[in-house]
């Protein structure tokens, strides 16, 4: 029989909720040992305008009525440690790593990001690891450390400089990859997520210091204090004694102009009650977003990915054919997604695909036996759409353009082209100082030494370029100093291939003090008249950390120098038309001409116009050509 239980007086329910029954716990554990380090700021600024741009591509994806999370969700994978005794019993269960994953991707589904497990779990059976120290992970992390992975490991307690018991801690600096955690803290919902959102990037909402902090009430000051993230809500540092068990900020501080905090006690990455933590806010999911593409797109599982390569991926031609093939194996599945609108235009492993004018995404979504992963490659696919008038400073340069740059790490060791403003992140190398009078904001490309390896590539690859005046140069303007300076190369694209080394290669240290102006180099691009070419920038790392190359200020112009100084030059030669172009310098003024036969007799005389000598009716042979300026003269040999 069922006894109905009798109903609590009103006021002695209302007793009960006042005090918090069934609401958080009170003693917990001192939540994040996580420290954002001056290396992880330093980088985290030097990478910020990529991380800018593809934020404001994620909100414009979050917007679109088009596009859907799960056409753009990329699987990233983890590997788990499991710390037991030595017989082999305690640790964290399956079961309960199982459910804390799949909570961790209810969390991220609106960064467009799932994780799972990599190739099983790594149990480590040792007394001595069970009660961590922060720190003893370093050890740990030479012997069993799984690179292009999120190594988490998780032990029966952790403990802080301090002697503190600590919830969990990350370390993404580099291709470090940690996240430790305390196995009570795994299934509280919010904790494990919380350290996530430090590996992409995230900042405490309160900030980095212990102190108060200085973001203003009014958001005035969004940008560069906090957590440097707007739409999550100025925040004094929330505790214990300023939240009540029902999740309320019941805090009096005030900010500088004297308005009284407002905090966001639900903000995942604040240090509210664990219970009260259930979400990121807009701006927080973009910012992880973006951090993945920008420095963790990297991440991959060996023996199951949804990882590939092509054979080219940019073009100046209006059409590319590209041929894809997948890097996954023991797959029982492909599903090729050419430009990422959630239509499925190829399920065989290795498809190939001709793509007009644009810029595409391409997703690819494999499957085996178990489970389905895809990973998206933003902005992978460029044809067409070059330019006649470039001219690059990089202030207004945007990483989403259809357009622009094409950066590579192509030893994939963490070497890259990154924008900057100011100083370097490394000490002792990098420009310092700004460039001109002109040009303050001394916004420029750099290859970023620190971190890399000896040898290791960085490329940087110029949109199209249509060379259409015969008197065509590129400038641009380069920093290289440092003791540990390597190399860089300038390469010319044309539809035939890479042309390497286009002038000497730039080696060791150029500039005699760090504060030294950027110097200036010029490249004769009269070889490639009516192409469309692109430029590429090849940064060799030198042997030492200190070696970062900078380059700005990169446009086409008109060689304009004393014709006596000139190396005049002519096209086509061999005359194939009925026009012949002289490259030759000096348009403000009238260079006159003649052409004569081998014997010295006179077959056409007058003045360049526009730097072209009409030869319709010039009979086939050679023919001996004089430019004349100012008393100087100049004579070349052609043929038609």
């Amino acid at each position: 029989m069922h006894v109905l239980k009798p109903k609590l007086p009103t006021f002695l329910l209302f007793i009960l909720l006042s005090f918090g029954i069934n609401t958080v716990a009170q003693n917990e554990t001192v939540s994040c040992g996580t420290v954002t380090t001056k290396e992880s700021t330093a980088f985290y600024n030097s990478i910020k305008p990529q991380l800018k741009n593809h934020e404001q591509a994620f909100m414009q994806k979050r917007l679109s009525k088009s596009v859907s999370s799960t056409k753009l969700m990329n699987s990233i994978p983890v590997k788990a440690h499991i710390i037991r005794n030595s017989n082999g019993t305690g640790g964290i269960s399956e079961a309960d790593l199982n459910t804390a994953i799949s909570d961790l991707n209810t969390l991220y589904a609106g960064a467009f990001m799932e994780f799972f497990l990599c190739d099983g779990i790594n149990y480590i059976n040792q007394d001595s690891l069970c009660h961590l120290k922060k720190g003893d992970e370093k050890n740990l992390i030479e012997t069993t450390n799984v690179a292009g992975l999120i190594n988490i490991y998780f032990a029966e307690n952790i403990e802080n400089a301090l002697e503190e018991s600590i919830c969990g801690y990350a370390d993404n600096e580099g291709r470090n990859d940690v996240i430790v955690m305390k196995n009570s803290c795994v299934t509280n919902d919010s904790t494990l997520a919380h350290e996530m959102g430090h590996f992409f990037s995230l900042m405490h909402t309160h900030g980095t210091d212990d102190t108060k902090t200085t973001e203003l009430v009014d958001g005035s000051n969004c940008e560069t204090d906090g957590d440097g993230i707007c739409d999550t809500p100025a925040d004094p540092k929330l505790t214990s004694k300023n939240v009540n068990n029902f999740c309320q900020y019941i805090g009096t501080e005030t900010d500088a102009n004297g308005n009284t905090y407002t905090p966001d006690t639900g903000n995942i990455m604040s240090y509210a009650k664990k219970g009260c933590r259930s979400h990121f806010s807009q701006q927080q999911l973009a910012r992880m977003y973006a951090f993945y593409l920008t420095a963790k797109n990297y991440l991959a599982c060996p023996s199951f990915n949804a990882n590939f390569t092509a054979d080219v991926s940019q073009t100046c031609d209006e059409s590319l054919t590209v041929n894809f093939e997948s890097s996954s194996e023991n797959m029982t599945t492909w599903a090729w997604d050419m430009d990422s609108d959630g239509v499925i235009d190829y399920t065989i492993p290795n498809p190939s695909h001709t793509f007009t004018s644009g810029v595409y995404d391409v997703t690819l979504t494999v499957s085996n036996k178990h489970r389905t992963i895809k990973k998206t490659y933003s902005k992978f696919i460029k044809v067409g759409n070059a330019e006649s008038l470039f001219n690059e400073d990089f202030e207004s340069y945007s990483l989403q353009s259809d357009v622009n740059w094409t950066v590579k790490d192509s030893t994939e060791h963490g070497y890259n082209w990154l924008l900057n403003k100011g100083e370097t992140t490394s000490s002792g190398t990098g420009p310092t100082s700004v460039k001109t009078a002109n040009n303050p904001s001394n916004t420029y490309m750099y290859a970023e030494a620190s971190g890399a390896q000896p040898g290791d590539i960085a490329e940087l690859l110029s949109p199209c370029m249509a060379i259409t005046n015969p008197n065509s140069g590129l400038e641009f303007s380069y920093h290289m100093y440092g003791k540990g300076i390597g190399e860089l190369h300038i390469d010319i694209k044309t539809e035939d291939g890479y042309i390497n080394d286009v002038i000497p290669a730039l080696i060791g240290s150029q500039q005699k003090h760090q504060e030294d102006a950027f110097l200036i180099k010029d490249i004769d691009l009269s070889a490639y008249t009516n192409q469309t070419i692109n430029v590429r920038f090849r940064a060799v790392r030198g042997n030492n950390w200190d070696g970062d190359i900078a380059i700005d200020n990169v446009f086409i112009k008109t060689i304009d120098v004393p014709i006596s100084d000139a190396v005049v030059k002519v096209y086509p030669n061999p005359i194939s038309g009925d026009i012949l172009y002289v490259n030759t310098p000096n348009m403000d003024e009238t260079l006159s001409y003649n052409l004569t036969d081998l014997t010295g007799n006179a077959v056409l005389t007058g003045n360049l116009i526009n730097k072209q000598i009409h030869v319709g009716n010039l009979s086939s042979g050679m023919y001996l050509l004089t430019i004349r300026s100012k008393g100087s003269t100049v004579t070349k040999k052609i043929i038609k």
